[in-house]
């Protein structure tokens, strides 16, 4: 007879009582600013309550939605680099606060690698969810977004991030 260990709904706003505290210092000690760190904190809770049936042992809960907590942090990471990876290429060419840079790095692209350009770092889509449409696995996605900055950067004669400046007059 298989014994019942799932959280009641008392037990965990109990867990989250104490535990949210911790998360936020966890998360700080890895040097997360404040608000992010309540954010992730909050966002990983939220988690650990949508997913409780997959806890194995709910002594272990506070454990459990910090390695979610940690996994999430490291998601916003990723995606905060590939923003800033994305601005810094928008930025060699003039960007303005308009788009028009973004608009003219994708003008060189095709219809499919623009598509592929926006989806990835404008709409936030993961390799792993733009694989299944493409009928590509994730690390071809991800070759193929390198290949594409590649050959934007050859276009448009940019060699890494930054551009040569003008003369002193």
């Amino acid at each position: 007879m298989r014994q019942d260990t799932s959280l009641t709904e008392l037990q965990f706003a109990a867990a989250y009582s104490k535990g949210f505290p911790r998360t936020v210092r966890f998360l700080q000690s890895s040097g997360v600013q404040r608000e992010l760190a309540e954010e992730i904190a909050q966002a990983a809770w939220t988690r650990g309550w949508e997913c409780r049936a997959q806890l194995k042992n709910p002594a272990a809960l506070g454990v459990w939605v910090n390695s979610i907590a940690k996994n999430l942090l490291s998601v916003d990471y990723r995606r905060r680099k590939i923003v800033e990876e994305l601005q810094e290429d928008s930025a060699v060419i003039g960007a303005s606060t308009d788009g028009t840079a973004l608009e003219e790095l994708l003008s060189h692209c095709n219809s499919a690698d623009r598509e592929l350009l926006v989806k990835h770092y404008m709409e936030g889509w993961s390799s792993n969810e733009l694989a299944p449409a493409l009928g590509i696995s994730p690390v071809s996605v991800r070759v193929r977004l390198l290949r594409i900055k590649q050959t934007l950067r050859d276009t448009l004669h940019l060699n890494g991030y930054t551009a040569a400046l003008p003369e002193a007059a």
